[in-house]
């Protein structure tokens, strides 16, 4: 895929860009970098160094097209057939991109797991306000993946620098750490609000339950969507949101991912949680009397190898 992009986006044996505007879809560069100084977020240091493989840029380049379409909903209804409308009041015209709070993040708030800051937090590529066709108001959270072998794994766990909390990691059972979160190195030491927030929506988790499972499941690959999908529960809550839902996009030629799903789909509630290829919302597109969509559709796809 490596070579396919570089030849894509011109950057000829080198996998760099000479701009970060060369990675972005040419109709929507003005508005990804709008967007991004209204909402406060930043680029990711793949493109601030612009890597033909960015996940960011391509996160960019297949939903705001999208969302400047008057056909927004059509399209998304390829994997959300519950959307009825927009909610254009929330967020940015009812989008965001790297959410973690309904507001601007450019105030200092830790976020509604206590664990943001310049360095670390838990984010989601896109975000999507909507009403749903019960006429429920709901908040719906995507994490884009590209060429990732793994989802963001557990960082005390990896980082080799926590030796003795790795090992309490691995021996401790889900009943002890939500019982006393404090044994969790994220709870006791970064004030992080993981395991207190499982507990308080631990309906979002039937396979934690029986809390019979020893060692903590979310040490390894499941850690990103665990963190996301906690996100989007808190969010609900403190936003006012009535339903909320997360969601991973990917390429079905990225199947590293696949083992870290299917174990997390043991686990997570499936009424919230799904996971879809970006192809289905580019032949959405191209279904469509939308001509700048389907134009884009035809780029996207020749692109990012996408294919029916």
């Amino acid at each position: 895929m490596y070579a396919h992009l570089k030849q894509q986006f011109g950057t000829g044996e080198s996998v760099w860009a000479s701009s970060m505007d060369k990675l972005f879809y040419k109709e929507c560069s003005d508005d990804i970098k709008s967007i991004q100084q209204k909402r406060g977020f930043d680029f990711h240091r793949f493109v601030k160094k612009p890597h033909v493989a960015s996940s960011q840029a391509a996160c960019f380049n297949l939903f705001m097209p999208i969302m400047k379409s008057n056909h927004a909903v059509d399209v998304l209804k390829a994997v959300k057939p519950d959307i009825a409308s927009i909610d254009y009041s929330h967020l940015e015209k009812g989008f965001a991109f790297e959410y973690w709070r309904d507001e601007p993040n450019n105030d200092g708030s830790k976020g509604v797991l206590g664990d943001h800051s310049a360095q670390a937090g838990t984010d989601a590529d896109f975000a999507l306000s909507y009403i749903d066709n019960k006429g429920n108001h709901c908040l719906w959270l995507v994490e884009h993946k590209l060429t990732e072998s793994e989802f963001t794994r557990c960082n005390v766990v990896h980082n080799g620098k926590h030796p003795v909390e790795e090992k309490l990691c691995r021996a401790l059972s889900v009943k002890s750490l939500i019982d006393n979160p404090l044994k969790c190195y994220y709870s006791n030491t970064k004030h992080y609000k993981y395991w207190e927030c499982t507990e308080k929506y631990i309906d979002s988790f039937p396979g934690l339950q029986s809390r019979t499972i020893t060692g903590c499941p979310f040490a390894d690959g499941m850690c990103q969507p665990w963190r996301n999908v906690l996100l989007a529960r808190a969010a609900q809550e403190k936003y006012g949101y009535e339903k909320a839902y997360f969601s991973v996009v990917k390429p079905d030629s990225n199947t590293a991912l696949n083992e870290s799903i299917k174990q997390f789909e043991k686990i997570v509630n499936n009424e919230i949680f799904s996971v879809f290829n970006p192809s289905t919302l580019v032949e959405a597109a191209k279904a469509t009397t939308d001509k700048g969509l389907k134009k884009w559709a035809e780029w996207y796809s020749k692109t990012y190898i996408i294919s029916k």
